[in-house]
């Protein structure tokens, strides 16, 4: 084991175990320090908190590559990586300061003992020097602990600002490899007749949930699994068919739009956490509709999928 490697390992030792701070955050090598909006503003979790105004931001005087910034994980499989990779503020930001052009990616994971190891191997991956969020593909790697692990992003190389020397990155998102799971419908706001919620998770498209349009909504969970994507299949078109959606986990809210078919269409869980996925309830609120004749919307099948299973 080399020194920078046993270094890492010695700087994790004061965190607290995977089972007692399960996805506490980021932590960076370095950030710039602020005064005015508080001294972790540009810290590793601004990168991570669903919002591409704020930003990991390192200091003006460090040499950006070798610069790591890691996150907890569960137990999972890590195929592909998503970064807005400058500070996306604003146009201005975004070409002012340096942006990420290449990475390294190490895994490390926890033994029986809850000690911090290295996962033999790591994998680069690059990215183009545009603003908004992209994501490449990445060789798979896999965290096999039950007690899960932490995932290294080490910055390799970066495209240069037109002001400034050091870069941000204002979002980072691990994504692991999903896999179906069976819904379970906590709630609805109201369901019509012979259209009952169970129609939901009935692996049928010929039966369908319906409700009174107006604050129509549905609350499902996994227990035990990480939620990572929620597919919403429209009823029958005689009915009014969602349109606008808000998708609710924990503390995050987005809006989607879905298109006016019968089709399944699949939709990400909002997350903050630095890997796709939210470990609790999900909210699905209609608020706007496709008209049918019949003015209650209906929904055929709400399926999830999870990246992780944390119900050990």
């Amino acid at each position: 084991m080399n020194r920078s490697t046993l270094g890492l390992l010695a700087a994790l030792t004061g965190l607290s175990f995977y089972g007692l701070d399960a996805f506490a955050g980021a932590k960076a090598s370095s950030f710039k320090s602020e005064r005015k909006r508080g001294e972790n503003y540009f810290n590793a979790n601004s990168a991570t908190d669903g919002n591409p105004e704020t930003a990991w931001l390192v200091p003006g005087e460090s040499e950006n590559k070798g610069e790591w910034i890691m996150i907890d994980v569960p137990k999972v499989t890590i195929d592909k990586l998503g970064m807005n990779i400058g500070y996306a503020l604003s146009e201005e930001t975004f070409q002012d300061y340096a942006r990420i052009k290449s990475v390294s990616i190490e895994l490390f994971q926890y033994d029986d003992m809850q000690t911090l190891e290295p996962v033999p191997g790591q994998v680069t991956a690059s990215f183009e020097d545009k603003a908004g969020f992209q994501v490449v593909d990445i060789d798979n790697m896999e965290i096999t602990s039950t007690s899960g692990g932490k995932v290294k992003i080490t910055i390799t190389e970066v495209y240069e600002g037109r002001d400034y020397p050091n870069f941000g990155l204002s979002e980072l998102l691990v994504y692991p490899t999903e896999f179906e799971v069976a819904t379970a419908i906590n709630d609805v706001s109201d369901e019509s007749g012979d259209h009952s919620r169970l129609d939901l998770v009935d692996d049928s498209s010929r039966t369908f949930w319906a409700a009174d349009a107006e604050g129509a909504s549905i609350n499902c969970e996994v227990t035990g699994y990480t939620i990572s994507s929620i597919g919403i299949q429209p009823g029958p078109s005689s009915y009014a068919r969602p349109k606008t959606v808000k998708i609710t986990a924990g503390p995050r809210t987005v809006t989607v739009e879905l298109a006016n078919t019968a089709s399944v269409q699949w939709f990400e869980i909002p997350s903050t956490s630095g890997f796709a996925g939210y470990w609790s309830d999900v909210t699905v609120e209609i608020v706007e509709v496709y008209p049918g004749s019949n003015p209650q919307v209906a929904i055929a099948e709400l399926d999830l999928k999870a990246v992780a299973y944390d119900g050990f």
